[in-house]
């Protein structure tokens, strides 16, 4: 029953309230969105450090399995060329593919991954420039002044970088590592990346697996018409002894005016480059690795060992 006597509310305290009420249903909306979206940033943070953790685990099969392929290869041959199992590439395969008695979890049927092996050797190594003392390597410098040439590029840029790093008594760790020697610029170290390396130690340039461009560095008159016929005659026959260079040369067209110089040229490798790709999520794991292989055990008695591994994320599009 309505009181007569009690005073009914002014349209004011009405509003007063209906702003109120407003006011509370505003804050609560705001804070239980916060809350969801601190509740989904922390969900893609677990996702994230779950994917980044299998896409590294998978990086080390795919490590491992590098180094037994090398390792067999081995033991079946004393020469390298790319007739072998190891140049095959790994395209667009899918990790269930290869586990397909186990039971792996949902979010891994998908992922597929590429990978290949690279002769590091089949580059020129900038650390054939100078020894362990940095002293000059003159047939070294030679031969990085013909890679230049055969690139279009200044061929005074082989003494320059022996000089700098000789200065700086610190050697290259990375092909990236040429942009703080003057004369060069990010285009052209972009382009040195296929036909140059920076391994541990002086090596010599496999013949088996060299592109055109290095193997005009590795035999001084090489034309690059006898380089390219080189590329072609080896595919079929490739030289299995250090005597069946001078018999490709010749095949080749090269003629005896080319000399083989025996510090630059073998037609084996200990190193090796091996990259893989995982495609996992939003996200590609990409992973680059030099592996180190020798004919006599090394750490732990293995015959292969990594000497460094790099990965980086990248969103995928």
């Amino acid at each position: 029953m309505i009181n007569p006597n009690k005073p009914l509310p002014s349209h004011t305290e009405r509003g007063s309230a209906t702003v109120t009420a407003l006011i509370v249903v505003g804050v609560a909306a705001v804070v239980i969105t916060s809350l969801i979206w601190r509740q989904q940033l922390q969900i893609r943070n677990i996702e994230t450090t779950r994917d980044k953790t299998q896409a590294q685990w998978l990086q080390h099969g795919m490590i491992d399995f590098a180094r037994l392929v090398l390792a067999q290869d081995l033991r079946t041959s004393q020469a390298d060329h790319l007739g072998e199992a190891w140049s095959l590439p790994l395209s667009d395969s899918k990790v269930a593919d290869f586990l397909k008695n186990i039971d792996i979890p949902d979010e891994l049927q998908a992922v597929t991954v590429n990978g290949g092996i690279t002769d590091a050797q089949s580059l020129f190594n900038l650390t054939n420039l100078w020894n362990a003392n940095f002293q000059s390597n003159a047939n070294g410098v030679l031969a990085y002044s013909r890679l230049l040439t055969a690139l279009g590029f200044n061929p005074n840029l082989a003494q320059l970088t022996t000089q700098i790093v000789q200065e700086n008594q610190m050697a290259l760790n990375d092909v990236s590592d040429l942009i703080g020697i003057p004369g060069y610029s990010v285009t052209m170290i972009q382009t040195l990346r296929s036909y140059v390396s920076v391994l541990p130690n002086s090596t010599t340039i496999n013949i088996n697996t060299a592109p055109a461009e290095v193997l005009m560095a590795a035999f001084a008159g090489l034309t690059r018409s006898s380089a390219n016929s080189i590329v072609q005659n080896r595919s079929g026959s490739p030289a299995k002894s250090l005597t069946d260079i001078n018999s490709l040369l010749m095949r080749s067209g090269a003629g005896s005016s080319v000399t083989v110089d025996a510090s630059l040229v073998n037609i084996n490798s200990q190193y090796w480059l091996a990259s893989s790709e995982v495609n996992l999520g939003s996200s590609i794991f990409k992973s680059s690795s030099l592996i180190q292989r020798s004919l006599s055990p090394m750490a732990l008695g293995n015959y292969t060992q990594v000497v460094w591994n790099r990965t980086n994320r990248i969103l995928s599009e």
